[in-house]
């Protein structure tokens, strides 16, 4: 086991101090404040529009502007050194560590990889640290992956140019594809929003035993998996889900399920510290597992799929069980759906 470890270096004024406090706060709840921000401007739009036409209407024009954009603008110099402290910031804050089950698996490796990412959480945020402004410890192998994310935030104002920039694209067969065919190498979490229905309290939960497509989709490009884990990820928001926590009938279970795959994301009230946007300060241990080599196969067939995702399945299982202790997690089951 392989952990990174910076030295401690001087020791900071106050003013400085100071100073990392506020800049944490400028660049931790973007990500969750963004989301929720563009999920609530249309309704403060209509609202202004129906009491102040006036700003209504430069409202609407700046959602419009916001939303229809195209995302492939070129990065400012600006956003760029923003999103740079942004993952810095993070891996700062909480602090973020990087581990590797066998660092050596990866050298002279010149394929793309396929970065399987666990879990998702309330949002898999710490799997930015693989993407355009990546970690410092990241291998230089696994740096620049594309961050395949739900299709519904790209639909947030404003959020979905700062992913877009960090290297998230929509996640889909096609992007998916893309991507594998020009070199680069993805992240993705493949239990996605779903595992926001399966969230228990006390225990981890990812949802893989269904998903076969990105397997599949490795499989057809011969691309290696790579099981990652992070742990301390799902503490650093805390969640309220209407229909699942709120005990009711007005809405079958079944249908509520259906529903949130149709959207591309579960509605939830989420809050982190003193209940703001701000996350909460807990360790977040990465752990990346060995890669599982895959063959090339155009036309994998199902017992072949399902293979390798057993394989990466038990790989993950492996990676938690081995870990969790060392991460301060000895007593913390994982559900596996």
């Amino acid at each position: 086991m392989v952990e990174t470890e910076r030295g401690a270096g001087p020791i900071p004024s106050t003013s400085s101090r100071l100073l990392g406090h506020v800049g944490h706060y400028l660049a931790l709840p973007v990500w969750i404040f963004g989301l929720v921000a563009g999920a609530l401007w249309p309704t403060f739009t209509l609202l202004l529009l129906f009491f102040f036409p006036k700003l209504g209407t430069v409202s609407l024009a700046l959602l419009v502007i916001a939303l229809f954009t195209p995302l492939d603008v070129p990065c400012p110099k600006f956003m760029t050194r923003y999103l740079r402290y942004c993952t810095t910031a993070a891996s700062e804050y909480y602090p973020v560590t990087i581990r590797y089950v066998k660092r050596e698996a990866f050298k002279d490796t010149k394929k793309p990889f396929v970065i399987g990412y666990e879990p998702h959480s309330v949002m898999p945020q710490a799997m930015s640290m693989f993407g355009s402004q990546p970690h410092p410890d990241v291998l230089p192998e696994l740096q620049h992956a594309r961050l395949l994310a739900s299709s519904a935030g790209f639909w947030a104002p404003l959020t979905r140019h700062l992913w877009w920039w960090l290297g998230a694209r929509p996640v889909s067969r096609d992007s998916f594809a893309a991507q594998l065919r020009s070199g680069s190498s993805v992240a993705l979490c493949p239990g996605g929003v779903q595992e926001c229905l399966y969230m228990e309290r006390g225990a981890e939960v990812v949802y893989l035993r269904r998903r076969r497509g990105f397997v599949r989709l490795a499989l057809q490009h011969g691309t290696p998996l790579v099981p990652v884990f992070a742990f301390g990820q799902t503490e650093t928001y805390s969640y309220v889900r209407p229909f699942i926590d709120w005990r009711t009938s007005l809405i079958p279970k079944s249908k509520y399920f259906s529903f949130v795959r149709r959207i591309g994301y579960v509605p939830m009230l989420i809050f982190g510290s003193l209940g703001t946007a701000m996350p909460k300060k807990f360790p977040i241990n990465i752990v990346i597992g060995e890669p599982i080599v895959v063959p090339r196969v155009d036309s994998p067939p199902p017992e072949q799929v399902e293979e390798y995702l057993q394989k990466f399945i038990a790989a993950m299982q492996g990676i938690f069980e081995g870990y969790k202790a060392e991460c301060g997690y000895p007593t913390l089951k994982l559900i596996v759906y």
